[in-house]
């Protein structure tokens, strides 16, 4: 395969790269390994098609997932044309803006014809020139593009003035008219966003030691009886005073409410409630009306409103009881953060139903059959927003991203002209980072695949972390599966890691069963071990890090080349504030947002197992397992994956940073021939295990002889 002739130098690929490019399979998945030069052999793919097998340009469709990974892609398709290498040092100038970089590249397009006839964009972009350029027969191709970041410069400038974001609450601020949803809403707000109440059939209805549900009103109350008690009252206009006190001579006491509209203390009996005879005494002494409620009868709201309007509305007059407009900013003036909290659940809820195999009908049902009062709850205003946000883009000619994907499915389904128009011109499909799909995406490029179509994906089941955006990894494990006729290919070579780095994210990923397995290998010999550092209290990493840094710097390493990782933005600010002074160009990344980076030196933070460490597998809320039910260990593996493409950032250097007696199960996962040996057995003391002076296997630390070698255990003072 070496000796091939053809136009294109592959030379500079390896055998797997190689076979990839010249593949003539048309459902090929290259399962391209961290470091393997997926980039190159793609773009190696492009430039066969076009110079060997003569394949027209505008005939190839690249989709990538992001802008920045298309922009990549035509980076490097113009550096292999322009063999004079001024736009390679253009691109490592520094400071250049987007602006400047978007004008050169539009200048180089220009001066290569052929490289603008190629189409290379993100799968949104696509669907949007679909639409815009087909989808009349769908939607109003004059549509504008509603998101919640700038995307104009993806779209051309047709992007809308409002954000998703707003178009929710508008539509809240507008469904709110109805005092029913308005009062609701609230309600769910002060409940869940307010007292975090995580109501369950247990629901404690007491807590006699505080006020700690929030009424309509405002104000608190002691029990979930009081606080209806109180809602009632709001919601028919009748003004109440909560505990005030009542003075009897000598004596002070505080019923439960006072309704001045009616003259009448209410007092609400339950069997938390302490003994009351004593007050009902106290108020025949002193003249007023004392009116009992009980517990009994709250297990029945409608028994219960009939109670109240006996015994409240009875007493009082038709002027004083007349009815009191409501307004959304009022209601939710002291509750701004909540209920944007609210507004991103109901959006997330948006997304995800429309990648979701259950139709709204059947989600609705299950919902309204929940064991869980918010989760029922969530729903009856969740529905109602999302219809309404629906109607407001239809009626405006707005599309979000799925609106896109979902608008582009619907017209090459319903129109077979206009689906083989654009598979007789995309004969060759190239997927980037195929991992990442989600149903919508994989629908799609099937309508644009025919079955003489090269459809070519590129991808890595180890590094799909994107699942709480609805992307799918069974599209990518079980290929064969999804796509008939197809081959697998694995390019097996790392070329940016260290031995001991690409031998412990390897071993450390093979935990999770639901993957393709397969043997990475380094290119690079040697190199330092992991090392790992045991804090014993918070803070204590910060000067190991800092010294470790200041080292690297010393020894010609860039600050920029210099990468700091973690799960959560939190693990990272004490640091971030330490390294402030420095004045060091440290990076500091979330693991999902270094996807796709390296450097020299990284440091992953978080490792422990504590509250808050990695891995931390949230189970994700109620309210979305309605729409799709996860477990604990899917969701373990996501985070492995995660802990890989973390590990897998590293070029040289690699640092874990853990704590002593609360070590990450991750950080057990490594193999110790990987880890520095003073690390390695701190980490394994710290859990009970040990390594025999002989042979270095693992054993427990109660063993007197290894199992292994048989050598005889001898323990001074706890250690070897």
């Amino acid at each position: 395969m070496k000796n091939l002739s053809t136009k294109t130098d592959l030379s500079t690929l390896n055998d797997h790269q190689r076979k990839a490019v010249l593949s003539e399979c048309n459902r090929l998945l290259v399962l391209a390994g961290a470091g393997s030069g997926k980039t190159k052999t793609l773009l190696h793919k492009i430039n066969y098609l076009i110079d060997d097998k003569l394949v027209d340009a505008k005939n190839i469709l690249a989709v990538t997932f992001t802008k920045n990974a298309a922009n990549e892609m035509l980076d490097r398709m113009i550096q292999s044309a322009d063999k004079s290498g001024f736009y390679e040092k253009f691109l490592k100038s520094k400071d250049i803006s987007i602006a400047e970089r978007y004008k050169e590249r539009q200048t180089y397009l220009n001066k290569f014809p052929w490289l603008n006839r190629l189409t290379i964009k993100t799968i949104h972009s696509l669907c949007y020139q679909i639409i815009k350029t087909d989808g009349v027969h769908v939607f109003d191709n004059k549509f504008k593009i509603v998101a919640d970041q700038n995307s104009s410069n993806e779209f051309y400038g047709s992007t809308a003035e409002e954000t998703v974001s707003q178009i929710i609450e508008k539509v809240t601020i507008n469904l709110s008219n109805d005092k029913l949803f308005l009062l609701k809403l609230k309600r769910y707000i002060l409940d869940y966003f307010v007292d975090f109440i995580h109501q369950h059939k247990e629901q404690e209805e007491f807590r006699p030691k505080g006020k700690f549900f929030t009424s309509l009103k405002g104000d608190k109350v002691r029990s979930k009886s009081e606080q209806y008690i109180a809602d009632w009252l709001y919601r028919n206009s009748i003004d109440y005073v909560y505990e005030p006190e009542v003075k009897v001579g000598s004596s002070a006491f505080h019923p439960d409410f006072f309704i001045p509209q009616a003259n009448i203390y209410l007092e609400h009996i339950s069997d938390k409630s302490y003994p009351s005879f004593w007050k009902e005494g106290k108020m025949k002494i002193a003249g007023n009306t004392c009116i009992k409620t009980y517990d009994d009868a709250t297990h029945n709201s409608a028994v219960f409103n009939k109670v109240l309007d006996r015994v409240i509305k009875g007493r009082i007059s038709a002027d004083l009881s007349s009815a009191t407009v409501l307004h959304y900013d009022e209601e939710f003036s002291n509750f701004r953060k909540e209920i944007k909290s609210f507004y991103r659940e109901v959006n997330e809820v948006r997304n995800k139903i429309v990648t979701s195999e259950k139709s709204v009908e059947q989600i609705i049902k299950e919902a309204s059959e929940s064991d869980f009062e918010r989760v029922r709850m969530f729903y009856e205003l969740a529905i109602p927003i999302i219809n309404e946000f629906n109607d407001y883009c239809t009626n405006r000619s707005y599309l979000d991203f799925d609106g896109l994907l979902t608008k582009s499915i619907q017209l090459l389904q319903q129109y077979p002209n206009i689906r083989e128009r654009y598979q007789e011109r995309y004969k060759h499909i190239l997927v980037d980072e195929f991992q990442d799909v989600n149903s919508l995406q994989v629908k799609l490029l099937n309508l644009l695949a025919k079955e003489s179509t090269q459809l070519f994906c590129v991808g890595d089941d180890w590094q799909s972390i994107y699942g709480f955006r609805g992307s799918e990894i069974a599209y990518i494990v079980d290929f064969k599966e999804h796509f008939a006729d197809s081959e697998l290919l694995t390019l097996n070579l790392n070329y940016r890691s260290t031995n001991p780095i690409v031998g412990a994210s390897t071993e450390a990923i093979k935990k999770n069963k639901f993957q393709i397995p397969k043997e990475i290998k380094a290119v690079k010999r040697g190199g330092q071990k992991i090392k790992i550092f045991y804090e014993e209290q918070e803070g204590q990493s910060h000067s190991f890090i800092w010294e470790a840094i200041e080292k690297h710097i010393a020894e010609g390493i860039n600050p920029e080349d210099i990468l700091v990782l973690y799960r959560r933005t939190a693990m990272a600010s004490n640091l971030r504030q330490a390294l402030k002074s420095s004045g060091h160009k440290i990076q500091f990344k979330t693991i999902h947002s270094a996807k796709g980076l390296e450097a020299k030196v990284v440091f992953i933070l978080g490792l422990h197992s504590n509250k808050g460490g990695f891995p931390d597998p949230w189970l994700q809320d109620k309210i979305y397992q309605v729409i799709k039910p996860t477990d604990y260990d899917y969701l373990l593996e996501e985070e492995r994956r995660l802990f890989y493409v973390a590990l897998t950032r590293a070029e040289d250097y690699l640092y874990l940073i853990s704590q002593k007696g609360a070590i990450s199960d991750f950080i057990r996962d490594i193999p110790t021939e990987f880890i520095y040996q003073d690390q390695a057995e701190i980490d394994l003391s710290s859990n009970s295990v040990v390594l025999c002076p002989s042979c270095e296997s693992k054993i427990e630390d109660h063993y007197r002889f290894c199992p292994e070698c048989g050598s005889t255990i001898v323990e001074e003072t706890g250690e070897f």
